[in-house]
């Protein structure tokens, strides 16, 4: 795949916003950035880099790669100097075109989902994702399994390195597409977890009249039998029902239905 890819993306502001994560952010320096870049080398060397395992750092100040394993180069048929060159521009060009757009999709809501995370909760911050390279030299699809999590959150909670460890599957006749999870712990404990295609929790900033109207919506009410039951008129109720659609960013009733669920609301 060449860089095309990524002008598309650009023009449709999509791998703009993930570059633009630096952007209007004053960064604090670790003392010793160079000693943990080092600790990675030492980690991957006393992994002894088994066949198929990739050990990568990405640098969210410059959208580079500050460390990565070279048997990426045997494993991709892409060059540690071009990775080197292009840093995170590079890893997305070299993806299935699919898997690209889908992961700089995901980066965005992860990194949205970060930025609102007190300090303690970014620390427990984990991502999973599965996706194909396609090998420069043939041409052909390569299955990666990652898991990745922040290596270095700056005093005040920007991400600065993140640590990536992939694995390659030889075992991928059942795999279809790009996917992806992430989770964290809250910090009164709760874990919270989110998967592609599964609905996205939402801080929910309902009134006590709105939360009044989603609980009976769950209970199985329609809108004549939600308004009897508060003693309002129905036009209210389609009030109150359009303002939770928008709040929770449901498309539809259904989607709505999912979202409430999925955030337990009481």
């Amino acid at each position: 795949m060449d860089i095309s890819l990524l002008e598309e993306l650009r023009n449709q502001n999509k791998l703009s916003e993930f570059f633009s994560y630096k952007n209007d952010r004053e960064f604090i320096p670790h003392p010793d950035e160079d000693g943990l870049i080092r600790d990675l080398e030492k980690i991957s060397n006393s992994i002894g880099m088994k066949e198929g395992i990739i050990i990568g750092c990405f640098d969210y100040r410059y959208m580079s790669l500050p460390f990565f394993t070279e048997n990426i180069e045997d494993l991709s048929g892409h060059s540690a100097e071009f990775l080197r060159a292009n840093g995170l521009a590079g890893v997305i060009s070299a993806l299935h075109p699919e898997d690209a757009k889908e992961h700089v999709a995901f980066n965005n809501l992860f990194l949205e989902v970060f930025q609102q995370a007190s300090i303690t909760e970014k620390k427990t911050f984990e991502q999973s994702y599965t996706l194909r390279w396609i090998h420069k030299i043939s041409q052909k699809e390569i299955w990666f399994f990652t898991k990745a999590k922040p290596y270095l959150i700056d005093e005040k909670g920007n991400f600065i390195y993140d640590l990536h460890i992939g694995l390659l599957i030889t075992n991928n006749e059942h795999l279809k597409g790009y996917d992806w999870s992430y989770s964290y712990v809250r910090d009164d404990g709760a874990k919270v977890v989110h998967q592609k295609d599964t609905p996205q929790r939402k801080d929910l900033d309902l009134s006590k009249k709105e939360k009044e109207v989603a609980l009976l919506l769950l209970e199985g009410l329609d809108s004549q039998e939600i308004a009897n039951r508060m003693f309002i008129s129905i036009n209210t109720v389609f009030t109150h029902r359009k303002k939770i659609l928008k709040k929770m960013g449901a498309k539809n009733s259904n989607d709505l239905m999912k979202i409430l669920i999925s955030n337990k609301l009481k």
